[in-house]
């Protein structure tokens, strides 16, 4: 069919998922545009609780479970995603079809994708003019779009942004009609949604009709303009921290540094604490000893921001390590501080929010020591992968929009 649709003005509709039925409808048309919700199965309820969250706790890799072959469920918020996590049937359930170490190696991935996407939705309502759609085939409680409105207002601050209701109806000459509700609220009708086993089977000359009707209600003749101007405040801003350079011996070799990303060391690491290929690799001493460390110092750095990499012990005979990363500020006050416990065949994400504060530089270090006494011809190993900061996403108080 012909669109009505420029390919600016499709970029201005934004799905609030329940299925993949807009996804699907806007795919049709040309419009591939990543966005968090676009191919995210949920309710209207779910979708709201995650707005209330502020996005927190959102696809953590212990609250996966296999929900379909290629979609895992999170548990945190009830949700559904399209995923590289896949399943297979095993005694009459579903189960993961990779081991941990490469699952969550994939989760790792997948998580930075959601952290940008979910960035670039926070952006998108600061922006003006964005087209926010919601639907279920069961119908939405009433108290639950006023809720998602809300947030969504609290979201785009100043911004002007408009939620479409999609509602089905059998009363043929509503079929295809969008009105307002309220200012902010507009409501619109098609005679069926997609089934929910084939969310590609849109309605497509009823969905055209009422978001086209939708954009003619809520113009922004900026459009374009704002578009042209769109940053993703999160996307290239991560920190690499770089990992020290040691000599045979044991010993530091000079190293310069970005000074954004501060100056690495090890302490207390010895002969055997160095770099092996892309990781670094650390042996822990006795418990009542003093750390093996690796340090970062002279880190400044604006806003919250997520430290993240991987940890695993690389030889089958290891101790199992307990490691800790923390960091602390100039004043030598703990920011923030978190405990692992990495044993072989159990690797690890390391993962830490960090809250700056206004006590800048910080310091980031990561701890290990054997979770018992080193006994004659044993080892206590981690391997850390090289880490990087990546700016939190977006707080979502009230600012000004971008027009």
């Amino acid at each position: 069919m012909t669109s009505p649709f420029s390919p600016d003005q499709l970029l201005r509709i934004e799905s609030l998922g329940d299925n993949c039925e807009l996804g699907f409808f806007l795919g049709n048309l040309g419009c591939k545009a990543g966005s968090v919700f676009r191919w995210a199965s949920m309710k209207p309820d779910q979708l709201l609780a995650k707005l209330r969250a502020d996005f927190a706790g959102m696809y953590e890799f212990d609250n996966l479970s296999p929900l379909r072959p290629a979609m895992v469920m999170d548990s945190r918020y009830g949700i559904g995603w399209h995923t590289e996590l896949k399943s297979e049937p095993v005694g009459g359930s579903l189960a993961f079809r990779d081991d941990e170490e490469t699952r969550r190696r994939i989760h790792l991935k997948e998580m930075r994708k959601i952290r940008y996407l979910v960035s670039k939705f926070i952006a998108r309502s600061r922006l003006g003019g964005v087209l926010f759609v919601v639907k279920s085939n069961g119908g939405i409680d009433p108290a639950t779009v006023d809720g998602i409105h809300e947030q969504l207002r609290r979201l785009s601050g100043d911004a002007e942004f408009a939620l479409l209701e999609v509602r089905s109806t059998d009363e043929a000459p509503a079929v295809g009609t969008v009105g307002w509700v309220r200012p902010g609220l507009l409501r619109g009708f098609v005679p069926r949604f997609a089934p929910y086993e084939r969310a590609d089977d849109v309605d497509m000359p009823a969905w055209t009709s009422i978001l086209a009707g939708a954009l003619e209600l809520f113009p922004c003749p900026q459009w374009s303009d704002r578009l042209a101007s769109f940053d993703v405040p999160s996307a290239g801003a991560a920190i690499h921290l770089e990992f020290p350079k040691v000599r045979p011996d044991g010993t530091e070799a000079p190293l310069p540094e970005p000074p954004q990303a501060g100056k690495s060391a090890l302490l207390n690491g010895g002969r055997w604490c160095r770099s092996v290929g892309d990781v670094f690799r650390l042996h822990g001493p006795d418990p009542d000893r003093i750390s093996a460390v690796l340090r970062w110092a002279g880190l400044r750095i604006s806003g919250s921001h997520h430290l993240s990499g991987s940890i695993r012990c690389p030889v089958a005979d290891s101790l199992p390590v307990e490691l800790t990363v923390r960091t602390w500020n100039e004043r030598r006050t703990v920011v923030r501080s978190r405990r692992f416990t990495v044993a072989p065949g159990r690797p690890l994400d390391l993962e830490l929010d960090i809250e700056p504060g206004p006590a800048n530089p910080l310091v980031i270090e990561v701890m290990v020591n054997a979770s018992r006494p080193v006994g004659s011809g044993e080892r206590a190993v981690v391997d850390v992968s090289p880490l990087s900061l990546h700016p939190a996403v977006a707080s979502v108080s009230p600012m000004v929009g971008a027009g």
